[in-house]
């Protein structure tokens, strides 16, 4: 039975700490030996200020503010949020913003991941997305990251898939004993990695699947029989794929704090069909900036 499924990367975020160094010396109120301007601050240039550029300021960068050169405090960048990336929204992410989208997160609790048609039913199994997560029959933790135009302060317009996480490592243990252990993701993208209309309180995506659906890990085969299926016994088999991953319409409530898809087949070959059944309950809401791209 060979199943790859889908996908939870884990993202790192780096930081930048940038730091910008003044002259801290103070004047002592008599001249320079090595000055001749006759202003009695130490620097040649005549203005008072006590550095050497002739602006009056203070400061040695000859900007107005201090040290970097680019009349903004302190990061260098020409803009005065101070997070370095140039776009003026403080982010850091260096993409403009043109409006502001509702992020809602969704936990995935109570979805189910089904696998069957397997010969003899032997790896027949419906693992649900609940904790204690490493029950051979569970699989999880999980989310989805949605964007919402926003329609007079509410979600509307649009939906955007921007972020999917999803840990698979679950034990079907039947003929032969098989471990999945899989981490899965897609994004995030700022664009979505799907999108589609909101149309009462379905949304069909189009295209209907997680494009860009990373899964990473391993798959072992424990029995002598592993060779039918293509595994060595006893080897984990490293998974590393990248696949458009099939979803279906999701249903949302009025407010939009949870939704639900209807069990969607991902893969079917000889030997299973597996499907995915999601449910999402909201964990959190708030307003983001965003690019162009999702605006109305």
């Amino acid at each position: 039975m060979r199943y790859a499924t889908p996908l939870l990367l884990g993202l790192s975020l780096t930081c930048f700490g940038l730091v910008a160094c003044g002259d801290s010396s103070a004047d002592s109120g008599t001249a320079d030996a090595t000055e001749t301007a006759g202003d009695g601050d130490g620097d040649p240039t005549g203005d008072g200020d006590g550095d050497p550029t002739g602006d009056g300021d203070g400061d040695p960068s000859g900007d107005g503010d201090p040290g970097d050169g680019d009349g903004d405090p302190g990061d260098g960048d020409g803009d005065p949020t101070g997070d370095g990336d140039g776009d003026g929204d403080g982010d850091g992410d260096g993409d403009p913003v043109s409006c502001q989208v509702w992020e809602i997160t969704y936990d995935l609790v109570g979805s189910e991941f089904e696998i069957s048609d397997t010969p003899l039913n032997a790896g027949n199994q419906n693992n649900v997305l609940q904790e204690p997560y490493d029950e051979d029959d569970h699989v999880g933790p999980g989310s989805f990251v949605l964007h919402f135009q926003d329609v007079d302060g509410q979600p509307g317009g649009k939906a955007f898939i921007n972020e999917y996480d999803m840990v698979m490592n679950f034990v079907v243990d039947g003929t032969v004993t098989v471990t999945t252990d899989l981490i899965n993701d897609a994004g995030p993208v700022a664009c979505g990695v799907t999108s589609g209309d909101i149309n009462g309180d379905s949304v069909f995506w189009e295209p209907p699947a997680i494009q860009g659906h990373h899964s990473q890990g391993t798959i072992l085969c424990e029995g002598q029989l592993c060779g039918l299926g293509g595994f060595m016994n006893g080897v984990p088999e490293e998974v590393d794929e990248v696949t458009d991953h099939p979803i279906d319409t999701f249903t949302f409530t009025n407010d939009f704090s949870s939704f639900t898809m209807p069990p969607t087949v991902v893969q079917m070959d000889g030997n299973s069909t597996t499907r995915w059944n999601f449910v999402g309950t909201e964990v959190s809401r708030e307003l983001v900036g965003a690019p162009a791209c999702v605006c109305p």
